[in-house]
């Protein structure tokens, strides 16, 4: 509250001469300026203020002494203060501005000239620039201070021949008009370095046009809009400047102007990144294919502990191609550039994100393998796939929340490690121990007169399960489950881990569906039902019996077989690592041919064959060996049934269940009876 006996001095002779000059001097202009004065000396607020200059004013300034008020107001230092009394955050019902530009259209120049920065509400203005960058392509908060300095920091190092600013962010830019200069010239000099023909339209229009856009709202005195407009812009630019220094690093050290080509897979949305297959694959091209084979994967849900919400939802709402997010960066692909980047071979998954570490590769976060993918020729519509039914396929990891720990991406390294170790004991520990058993158990049944194909294969089973108990328990929050209904695992999995809660809740769904209902209704499904032999139409009338009664005839199942019924060997479960193994023992006691194919195999490929046989022409490719050996094509087809019944089928069955989850498949043989008689007791 201001007191009865609060005043100003009036305004000194000097003053009043420097404005009227010899014409007589007009008392109502001195009493308006002290009025001014007085609620500004006495720190009223601005909306008091401009009510009682605005009460002041009337009946006392005209058309023919607005002027000396304005210059009154300047001798005393009072412009700015005055001029943004008309700012829409204070002049809220326009009266003030209406009745100065009443006595002169031109008096808005005035407002300009002392408002435009100094008297600007800088409140209203961080606020709209906080909402512009949520409607930039930024994945984090971008402070515009930050920003600066970042531009600084990068004009004065390998950006320099892509930014030249004639103000130095370096000696630390305070006000917003310089800082506005700074994104403007960056900004500039990025734009200037494109190819337009690469960047979509809505923002390359946007970035030519926003400077003189953002003066217009400055002349009108909008802080909100014109700070909105530069968030736009500057969140673009972070995540640009950014990407680029990833994308730099990531490239083995590239020179930046090589690394430009690649900023459309930054700003690219799900309609864009459909047609950008070709720069995906070029991308993952100059990565190179031995980087991102040499890096251990985990499951797609491991994300939600690395990245904050507002990185995810990029990925898998708006369906970006590149993210970076402070010393991370995610690469992220489909099938379809894998293919055309490496000569039609599969990716083994819809959809990968290559997770960086200051440009080195540390770990790849993918969905469920697909099926038989390897060696497949990508067709022209498969290269156009829409990443829509991609990002349908990750529903369940779109409850984003904050991580519940600070990011630890050494930790989710190591686990990445530990599940690469895991694959590789699979062909190597784990094989040991399953021949061993094979022949132990062989040896105790033939002594005993008890040597049957049904026999071996019970004891093998007993066997494999202590084994794998052992095998297992060097690797910490690995979970094992032996002889294991689906259902059975699925709801010890919850129980065990409520965090999961979320990702697994559509699972009891799935799990009731028969065998028939969940191929037809795979995403896959037109390769499984190729891979089972079913040739009927999958959308006609009666196609579910027709599937239930052929897999009933070649695979012995029941037409009532739910999904939940499905038992495995073998099932490891890595929640950390979101990873399923589904691992199969297969005895050869029925299959001669394919344990010479088995040793043809073992002799071409040795132990780099990991055990899976949907990506034998991909291994033979690896080794060097040309194409697969004629004998081996015929041998695996006489293993065909038994594979897609074990290791297929069950793995189309796990993506289902686990979302999120990387799900491999694996099938390993030991030697049948006729092998095994051969040998010595």
């Amino acid at each position: 509250m201001i007191r009865d006996w609060f005043s100003v001095p009036r305004v000194s002779a000097e003053d009043r001469a420097a404005v009227f000059g010899v014409r007589t001097q007009d008392p109502r202009v001195e009493f308006v300026a002290l009025t001014v004065k007085y609620w500004m000396d006495a720190h009223a607020t601005r909306s008091m203020t401009r009510d009682r200059v605005l009460t002041a004013m009337i009946g006392r300034i005209t058309t023919d002494n607005v002027w000396d008020l304005t210059a009154m107001l300047a001798k005393l230092r009072l412009a700015e203060a005055f001029f943004d009394l008309a700012a829409s955050d204070v002049d809220t019902d326009g009266a003030f501005r209406r009745y100065l530009l009443g006595l002169d259209p031109a008096l808005l120049d005035a407002m300009r000239h002392y408002a435009a920065w100094n008297g600007i509400n800088p409140k209203l203005f961080l606020d709209g620039f906080a909402v512009g960058v949520g409607e930039s392509v930024a994945t984090v908060v971008v402070d515009l201070g930050k920003l600066v300095q970042l531009i600084g920091r990068l004009q004065q190092e390998q950006f320099t021949t892509l930014i030249v600013l004639t103000v130095d962010p370096r000696a630390g830019v305070q006000r917003i008009a310089d800082q506005a200069t700074v994104v403007r010239q960056a900004l500039a000099g990025i734009v200037a370095a494109l190819d337009p023909t690469t960047v979509p339209e809505r923002l390359l229009a946007l970035w030519r046009g926003w400077a003189a856009e953002f003066a217009r709202h400055l002349e009108n005195l909008d802080p909100f809009a014109a700070g909105r407009l530069l968030g736009r812009v500057a969140g673009d630019l972070y995540q640009v400047l950014t990407g680029l220094v990833h994308l730099a690093r990531l490239l083995g050290g590239v020179a930046v102007r090589a690394a430009v080509r690649y900023v459309p897979l930054l700003l690219a949305g799900a309609r864009e990144a459909r047609l950008l297959t070709a720069q995906m694959a070029a991308l993952l091209v100059a990565i190179g294919r031995a980087a991102i084979a040499a890096t251990p994967r985990v499951g797609l849900a491991v994300l939600r502990t690395l990245f904050p919400p507002k990185v995810l939802d990029a990925l898998f709402r708006q369906g970006r191609v590149l993210l970076a997010d402070a010393e991370l960066t995610l690469s992220v692909f489909n099938q379809a550039a894998h293919a055309e980047a490496f000569a039609g071979a599969g990716a083994g998954t819809r959809l990968g994100a290559l997770v960086s570490l200051d440009g080195r590769p540390v770990l790849m976060a993918s969905m469920s393998e697909t099926v038989s993918s390897a060696g497949r020729a990508a067709t022209r519509a498969e290269l156009n796939e829409a990443l829509d039914e991609i990002i349908k396929r990750v529903e369940d990891l779109r409850e984003l929340k904050p991580p519940k720990t600070p990011r630890d991406i050494q930790a989710a390294v190591v686990r990445a490690a530990i599940a690469r170790q895991l694959e590789q004991r699979l062909t190597t520990a784990f094989n040991r121990a399953l021949q061993t058993a094979a022949y132990e158990e062989f040896r105790a049944l033939r002594k005993a007169g008890q040597a049957q194909p049904w026999r071996l294969g019970q004891q093998v089973h007993r066997r494999m399960a202590a084994e794998v108990a052992q095998l297992v328990g060097r690797s910490p929050g690995l979970e094992a489950f032996a002889e294991k209904s689906l259902a059975t695992v699925v709801e010890a999995v919850r129980a065990a881990h409520p965090e999961l809660a979320p990702a697994l809740r559509g699972s009891e769904a799935v799990l009731r569906q028969t065998v028939a209902q969940m191929l037809l209704g795979h995403p896959d499904r037109d390769l499984l039902l190729r891979l089972v032999g079913f040739t009927g139409n999958p959308a006609a009338t009666g196609a579910e019996k027709a599937l239930a009664g052929h897999l009933a005839e070649r695979f012995r199942w029941k037409a009532s077989t739910t999904v939940g019924d499905l038992r495995s060997d073998l099932l490891l479960v890595d929640p950390d690592a979101a990873r399923v193994t589904n691992v199969d023992w297969t005895s050869s006691t029925k299959l001669e041919r394919f344990e010479k194919t088995w040793g043809t195999v073992a002799d071409d490929l040795g132990e780099t064959f990991d055990g899976r046989w949907e990506a034998i022409a991909e291994a033979y490719q690896r080794a060097a060996k040309g194409g697969v050996p004629a004998e081996v094509v015929a041998g695996l087809e006489e293993l065909t049934a038994h594979a897609v019944r074990e290791t297929v089928v069950r793995q189309a069955a796990l993506s289902q269940l686990f979302p999120g989850f990387f799900v491999t498949s694996h099938e390993m043989t030991y030697q049948g009876l006729h092998s095994l008689f051969t040998l010595p007791l």
